[in-house]
């Protein structure tokens, strides 16, 4: 069975992705020893879970890593959208995929299950990252952070099914509703459209 969100979701990821994978041979033209994805430790950030985060591009990896961020100028514009979705109440208002923040109203987030769905969707594989050669997508968050009980993501390349299943986190966690948005562009008043 498909989430209802998904289908609201996923032009929002392919905006994203689509961009992201034809930048990426833009650098590898003026980096051809770059990589993209890659997966560097971030020590000073401890809102950062696990301390990991996975760079959009890594234009060297030695003597000294230096990389270039990804962003898209836009986002796709849609109206919010306020609802009741399997026993949640779901606020869903634009957002980029590099750029999320998660809000529960009534419960806090289960730091265990967040932290094994990151453990999955950041690709760690027996507690180290996995590493993909040159310059592809490989479905991985770039990263995850809980700050005041606000997770804020970077869903990088990763699948809709991976915030659909951090969505199930949330509801899980005995959430009355869940908000969605952008961390910096003040949604819209909720339409009380119907999401199909």
């Amino acid at each position: 069975m498909t989430d209802p969100l998904a289908p609201a979701i996923e032009p929002i990821r392919e905006k994203f992705v689509q961009a992201y994978a034809q930048w990426l041979p833009e650098m590898l033209k003026l980096f051809p020893q770059g990589v993209s994805e890659h997966p560097f430790a971030i020590r000073h950030d401890k809102s950062l879970i696990r301390n990991l985060y996975r760079i959009d591009f890594a234009t060297q990896l030695q003597p000294k890593p230096e990389f270039r961020e990804f962003r898209l100028s836009d986002m796709l514009a849609f109206r919010s959208w306020d609802g009741p979705i399997d026993g949640v109440h779901i606020h869903l208002h634009p957002f980029r995929w590099d750029a999320v923040v998660i809000q529960l109203q009534g419960a806090k987030w289960n730091v265990e299950a967040v932290t094994r769905w990151f453990d999955r969707w950041f690709g760690l594989m027996k507690d180290t990252p996995v590493v993909t050669p040159g310059i592809q997508t490989s479905g991985f968050i770039h990263a995850a952070s809980l700050q005041d009980e606000i997770l804020h993501l970077d869903l990088g390349t990763a699948p809709v099914e991976a915030l659909i299943e951090l969505i199930g986190i949330g509801r899980a966690s005995g959430a009355s509703a869940i908000a969605l948005s952008d961390p910096v562009v003040q949604p819209s008043k909720p339409a009380g459209e119907i999401l199909n």
